[in-house]
C-alpha cells in the first residue's frame, strides 16, 4: 500500500487543513514523506464540488515554485516523488518537462492528454467522473455505478493504450464524490475488489469526503478523520493499492497494525 500525502496550493480546497503555500507546503510535504508518504499530491485548482476552473498560469504560478524548491530540497530525482493534480493539458505538460513523472487528472483525460501520457510515459491517474466539477453532482445519476464505472475505465485504458501508453503507467481511481450521491459512493468502495482483477493498480481519495460526513454526522470536514480512516482501512484489507489522504501519519500508523495483525494470519 502507497500512501500520497494531499497538499492544495489553493486557499479554494475543501478541507482547510490541506492548505498550505510557500515555505509551509514544501515544510508540509517534508513532515509527509517522513511520515511515510511514497508521494506528495499537490495541486493548484480545488475540484471540489461547485469549483470555479482556474487557468494553466495560474495553476503554474504557485506549482513552479513548489516543484523548484522541492528539487532545491530533496535532489531532482526525487521529483518523481510528486504527483501533479490537474486536468490542464499545458500544466501537466509543464511539469512534465520540470521532471514530475506522475499525473493525477480528475477529468478522465482526452485524446490529446492520453497522447502526451503515451510519449511521455508518465504514471497517470485516470479517474471516472461525471461532467465538470461545477456540473458533476448534477448528473450523478446510475443505473448499475458498478457496471457503469469499470466500463468507463475500461474503455478509456484503452484509448490510452491506443495512444501508446503502457498498462503498467496507468492507474484507476473510480472517483469516489465525482459525480456521485452517497450511496454510489459506499457501492463503489463495497465493490472495490471487482475493479483490482484488472491487472491496473488502484487508487481511492476518500479522506474527510462528504459522504463520511453523511453518515456520521459530522458536517465539518475537520471532523471526519475517524469515519476516513474506517473507509480507508476497509479498503486497504480489500487489497487497494494506493490511498490519496490528507493525514499520512495517522493512515501510517493504522497500515503498521494492519500489517502486525496480518503477520499471523493462517
Amino acid at each position: 500500500m502507497q500512501l500520497w500525502g494531499v497538499i492544495n496550493l489553493t486557499p479554494n480546497s475543501f478541507f482547510a487543513g490541506s492548505r498550505a503555500e510557500g515555505l509551509g507546503a514544501l515544510n508540509r510535504a517534508a513532515q509527509m514523506l517522513a511520515d511515510g508518504a511514497a508521494k506528495i499530491d499537490v495541486g493548484a485548482e480545488s475540484t471540489r464540488p461547485g469549483a470555479e476552473t482556474i487557468s494553466a498560469t495560474d495553476q503554474l504560478n504557485v506549482l513552479f515554485p513548489f516543484i523548484d524548491q522541492f528539487a532545491a530540497v530533496h535532489g531532482q530525482n526525487n521529483l518523481s516523488r510528486i504527483s501533479v493534480d490537474t486536468r490542464d493539458i499545458a500544466v501537466m505538460r509543464a511539469c512534465l518537462d520540470k521532471g514530475v513523472t506522475t499525473i493525477n487528472d480528475v477529468s478522465g483525460g482526452d485524446d490529446a492528454i492520453y497522447e502526451l501520457v503515451g510519449k511521455s510515459g508518465c504514471d497517470y491517474v485516470l479517474m471516472h467522473t461525471k461532467g465538470d466539477p461545477k456540473t458533476m453532482q448534477q448528473a450523478a445519476t446510475y443505473g448499475n455505478a458498478t457496471a457503469e464505472v469499470l466500463a468507463y475505465l475500461q474503455e478509456h485504458t484503452e484509448k490510452l493504450a491506443a495512444a501508446g501508453a503502457k498498462r503498467t503507467q496507468i492507474i484507476w481511481d473510480t472517483g469516489i464524490g465525482f459525480g456521485k450521491l452517497a450511496e454510489h459512493n459506499l457501492e463503489l468502495i463495497a465493490r472495490h475488489e471487482i475493479f483490482s482483477a484488472h491487472g491496473v493498480r488502484l487508487l481511492a481519495g476518500v479522506s474527510r469526503k462528504s459522504f463520511i460526513g453523511h453518515f456520521t454526522g459530522k458536517s465539518d470536514p475537520a471532523d471526519r478523520l475517524i469515519g476516513t480512516l474506517a473507509v480507508q482501512t476497509y479498503l486497504t484489507l480489500r487489497g487497494l493499492d494506493i490511498l490519496r489522504v490528507h493525514d499520512v501519519k495517522e493512515m501510517a500508523e493504522t497500515l503498521k497494525v494492519i500489517s502486525a495483525i496480518q503477520h499471523y494470519e493462517l
